[in-house]
């Protein structure tokens, strides 16, 4: 086992030689035995894993206070109010909330629309007996004129 390799192995199994597997546990106390880089990598790993145990441990008081929160926890809920209507609750579980009032702008934008052509505003009021195609004229002069840079025609 290289220096390396003894490396990586303490990394994934710590500094107790219990729980190191057995097929690589006696190459591992041969390399600590007869390196002292190895010791020394051996010894802060081991160093390492007592910090981590200290910091871990739990008391009693931890203990009780988990065991208090997972009581409360396995308790059925109580039930829950059911809304005499149920149709808003469901609307409002499918997140139709904050898409309803552009839904109900563009229903009105297309209403209003739809009454001024059939009212027929878009056309002259000085000529009314006119007929329709002078004021579509004015129109389309407008998007069907050349271009005026290129004289492209659309």
């Amino acid at each position: 086992m290289t220096h390396e390799q003894f490396q990586l192995f303490l990394d994934r199994h710590g500094a107790d030689p219990e729980r190191w597997p057995d097929a690589e546990r006696d190459a591992a106390k041969r390399l600590i035995a007869r390196d002292a880089s190895a010791h020394g990598t051996f010894e802060a790993a081991r160093q390492l894993d007592e910090a981590l145990a200290r910091h871990v441990r739990t008391t009693q008081s931890d203990d009780a206070s988990v065991a208090r929160v997972m009581a409360r926890l396995s308790a059925p809920l109580p039930r829950q109010k059911v809304p005499f209507w149920r149709l808003p609750g469901v609307l409002l579980d499918w997140q139709f909330a904050p898409a309803w009032p552009r839904v109900a702008a563009l229903a009105c934008c297309a209403a209003i629309g739809f009454g001024i052509g059939l009212a027929g505003l878009d056309r002259p009021f000085d000529r009314l007996d006119a007929p329709f195609s002078v004021a579509s004229r004015d129109l389309g002069s407008i998007v069907f004129e050349p271009e005026s840079l290129t004289g492209a025609r659309p």
